[in-house]
C-alpha cells in the first residue's frame, strides 16, 4: 500500500531585525517613527546563499516622505501610484499578514509593518463565498425578511466573525424585529444572498436568503491592499527611503472606487457555476471526464472543484505526454457526520478529521488504483489528485523528493503562468530560512511522506525550479517518468554531471523566491564562453532587462580597471517610461555587474552608461539591471555593453 499524505502549512517564527536612521547629511536623524514602527526596527542581517555564512551591514533609512496620489497597480508586496506630482513610486509594504519585508532584492529582510486604511464601497456582485457580512434588518422568527424591503447597507467584515442572528429590538405587531445580523456568505445571487448563520429562533434552518437590489452597497474597510485597484485615490502615504533604494509603506489610506470594475474581485468559477444551488448537499457521486466525487459539498462548490481538477489533469497531461488509464476517485468530505455508511479507510478518516488528505494506491495484474481521500480544501485535493494521477499513470509516484515536490506543483499549477504563485508563507520560508537545506539533503533516500510542511517545501523549491529552468527542464521529466516506472534512474545518474551548476542556481532560487519570480528567466548561461580582455582589445554584448544575471564574455582580474559604456534604452514595467543604464531617480533600471568565481558570487556592484570600474575580484563577469527579480516579466529592450581596457 502507497500512503501519501499532505500536511498544512503553518507560518514560521522571524528573526529580529534594526535600521538605523540617517539624516541627509549622515548625522543619526531624530526617531520620529510611530511607535509600531520602532518596535520593528531591530539590526538588518543580509543573507548570503553562496557560503552559507550570514553578515551584518547596515542599512540607513535616508528620508520620509509624505504625499497623495493614485494607484497606478498593486501585487503581493508591491503597490505602483503616481504622487501629487505626477512621478512613478513603487512602494514595497509589509501587509498585516506578512512577518516582514524585503530589500535589495530580498538580500536584507526588515520588519517595518504598514499601518493600512483601505476604504470603499462595492457591488453586491462583487461579494465571494466564505466572506463575512454584518447588516441590520427586519426578520421573524421563521427567518423570513419583511415583504418588499431590501437590506440596503451591508458591511463586509475584515475576518472571520461570530454567526448570528441578534434581536435588537421586541417583535412588533407583524412578529418582526430589528436585528443585527452577523453571517458568512455561501452564494450570491443577482436580488438575493445566501447566508449562514448559527441557528436560532430567527433562523430556524441556519440560513438566510437576504434580499437585495441594485441600490444595496456594501461597505469596507480593510487593511489589505490587495483590495484597491487602478484609479483608486491615495488620500495619503507615509513612506521611508532606505540606502538601498526601496520605498517602503509605513501608513497609507486609500479611498477605493465605488466606480471601480466589480467583476474581477469575483472568482470567475463563481460566475460560471452560479446556477448551480450552493446549498449543502448529503454525499453523493459527481462525476467529471476524468474524476470521481464522492462529496457532501455543495453542487456549486463540486463543480468548482472538478473544474479545477479538469485544468489540473490537462495541464499534467500535456507535460508528461500520457493521460490517466482510468478516472480518478476522490472521497471529499465536508461533513465527516454524514458518512458512516461509506465504505472511507480508517486512515482515510484520520486524515479527513485532522483538515488533510491522503492517497492510498494499490497494485494488481491491470495495474494501479487509486483512491484519494480528503478534507474540502481545493489545494489538498488537488494535491492528492496529482499522486493519483502519478501513480495510476506510471506505477508509482516516485522517491518522496519527487513525488510530494511535483503534488505541491500540481495544486499550484495555472495554464499559462511560468511565475512562483505558492502561498506566501512557504516563499517567506524558504528565502529567510537559516542555514539552507541543502541540495544533498533534499534528494536524499529513506525519506518519508507526511513529515513535515517545512520539507514539502524544499522539495516543491528544487522541482519548480527543475521543472522551469531551461538548463533542467528535459531531464528533468524525462527523469520523474523513469523514477515514477520504477527504472533504475536517479537524481545522480541524471545530474550528476551538473550537480555544481544546479546547486549554485537551487541556492540563487531560494535566496530571491517570491510571488511572481521566473526561474525561466534567472537562469544562468553557462555555455557562454569568457576570455580575458588584452590590451585594446573590447568585448560586446547585450543585456536583456527582462532577464536576471547575464554572462558578459569578459573575465577580469582583480585590481585592474575596466572601461564600460552601456548604449540604449530600457523600460521596467509595460508601458513604462524608458531609462537609461543609469537607471531612474531610485536606481531602478540601473545597470550592475557581479563577480562569479568557483560557483560563487561576489557583491554586486554599480555600473551605468559610462563608466571606469576597479574590479573587486577575480573571475566572470556578469551583468542585469537593477529590479526586483519577482519583476523582470513585464520589463522591455536592452542595452548594448561594451567593456574594455580605460582610456
Amino acid at each position: 500500500m502507497i500512503t501519501m499524505k499532505r500536511r498544512p502549512i503553518t507560518p514560521t517564527r522571524m528573526l529580529g531585525q534594526q535600521v538605523e536612521e540617517r539624516g541627509w547629511c549622515g548625522e543619526p536623524m531624530r526617531r520620529v517613527a510611530p511607535s509600531h514602527v520602532l518596535a520593528g526596527l531591530i539590526i538588518i542581517m543580509l543573507i548570503s546563499l553562496c557560503n552559507q555564512k550570514t553578515m551584518a551591514q547596515r542599512i540607513v533609512l535616508q528620508e520620509r516622505v509624505m504625499t497623495s496620489g493614485v494607484v497606478v497597480s498593486q501585487k503581493p508586496g508591491l503597490l505602483r501610484m503616481t504622487d501629487e506630482n505626477g512621478k512613478t513610486l513603487d512602494l514595497k509594504f509589509q501587509g498585516p499578514d506578512d512577518q516582514a519585508v524585503s530589500l535589495n532584492g530580498a538580500a536584507a529582510i526588515i520588519k517595518f509593518p504598514a499601518s493600512i486604511d483601505v476604504r470603499g464601497t462595492l457591488n453586491p456582485a462583487a461579494l465571494q463565498d466564505s466572506q463575512f457580512i454584518q447588516f441590520k434588518a427586519q426578520v421573524r422568527r421563521s427567518g423570513r425578511f419583511k415583504p418588499g424591503v431590501v437590506v440596503g447597507r451591508i458591511q463586509l467584515l475584515d475576518a472571520p466573525a461570530t454567526v448570528a442572528v441578534t434581536p435588537d429590538t421586541d417583535e412588533d405587531d407583524e412578529g418582526y424585529v430589528e436585528c443585527t445580523v452577523v453571517g458568512q456568505i455561501l452564494a450570491v445571487k443577482t436580488n438575493r444572498l445566501a447566508l449562514q448563520v448559527d441557528r436560532s429562533r430567527y433562523a430556524s434552518g441556519s440560513r438566510l436568503a437576504v434580499p437585495i437590489d441594485d441600490s444595496t452597497r456594501v461597505f469596507f474597510q480593510s487593511k489589505d491592499l490587495s483590495q484597491v485597484s487602478p484609479g483608486d485615490e491615495v488620500k495619503s502615504v507615509a513612506y521611508a527611503r532606505f540606502s538601498t533604494g526601496d520605498l517602503v509603506i509605513e501608513s497609507i489610506d486609500v479611498s477605493a472606487s465605488s466606480n471601480a470594475e466589480t467583476e474581477s474581485a469575483v472568482d470567475p468559477l463563481e460566475l460560471k457555476f452560479s446556477k448551480f444551488s450552493d446549498e449543502p448537499s448529503p454525499p453523493r457521486d459527481v462525476r467529471s471526464a476524468h474524476f470521481l466525487l464522492h462529496t457532501d459539498l455543495s453542487d456549486r462548490q463540486a463543480q468548482i472543484l472538478l473544474s479545477k481538477l479538469e485544468v489540473m489533469i490537462e495541464l499534467v497531461s500535456r507535460y508528461f505526454g500520457q493521460r490517466s488509464r482510468q478516472p480518478i476517485e476522490c472521497y471529499v468530505v465536508r461533513d465527516l457526520s454524514q458518512w458512516d455508511d461509506w465504505p472511507i479507510e480508517a486512515a482515510g478518516r484520520a486524515k479527513i478529521q485532522s483538515g488533510e488528505g491522503v492517497t492510498i494506491s494499490r497494485g494488481s495484474l491491470k495495474g494501479v488504483t487509486s483512491v484519494v481521500y480528503s478534507c474540502d480544501k481545493h489545494g489538498v485535493v488537488q494535491h492528492e489528485a496529482m499522486h493519483a494521477f502519478c501513480a495510476q499513470t506510471f506505477g508509482s509516484t516516485g522517491p518522496t523528493w519527487y513525488s510530494e515536490g511535483v503534488a505541491e506543483m500540481g495544486q499550484y499549477w495555472k495554464a499559462g503562468e511560468l511565475a512562483v504563485n505558492i502561498d506566501p508563507v512557504v516563499a517567506d520560508y524558504l528565502s529567510r530560512s537559516q542555514p539552507k537545506k541543502k541540495l544533498l539533503e533534499i534528494v536524499a533516500a529513506g525519506q518519508v511522506t507526511g513529515d513535515s510542511w517545512q520539507a514539502y517545501a524544499w522539495r516543491w523549491a528544487l522541482c519548480h525550479l527543475l521543472a522551469n529552468n531551461p538548463n533542467y527542464q528535459g531531464q528533468f521529466k524525462r527523469l520523474g517518468i523513469a523514477m515514477m516506472k520504477k527504472l533504475p534512474e536517479s537524481f545522480e545518474s541524471a545530474y550528476g554531471g551538473v550537480a555544481k551548476e544546479i546547486s549554485f542556481e537551487y541556492d540563487q532560487f531560494v535566496k530571491h523566491v517570491a510571488n511572481g519570480y521566473r526561474a525561466d528567466l534567472c537562469a544562468w548561461q553557462w555555455t557562454k564562453k569568457f576570455t580575458p580582455l588584452r590590451s585594446g582589445r573590447k568585448v560586446k554584448c547585450d543585456v536583456l532587462a527582462a532577464y536576471g544575471w547575464q554572462a558578459s564574455g569578459v573575465e577580469i582580474d582583480a585590481g585592474s580597471k575596466y572601461q564600460l559604456l552601456a548604449e540604449g534604452e530600457i523600460r521596467l514595467a509595460e508601458g513604462g517610461s524608458r531609462v537609461t543604464a543609469d537607471g531612474d531617480s531610485q536606481g531602478r533600471g540601473r545597470l550592475m555587474g557581479v563577480v562569479f568565481n568557483d560557483y560563487q558570487l561576489g557583491e554586486p556592484f554599480e555600473l551605468g552608461v559610462d563608466c571606469e570600474f576597479e574590479a573587486p575580484s577575480s573571475g566572470r563577469l556578469y551583468l542585469r539591471v537593477l529590479d526586483d527579480y519577482t519583476a523582470l516579466a513585464d520589463n522591455g529592450g536592452k542595452l548594448e555593453v561594451t567593456v574594455g581596457q580605460p582610456r
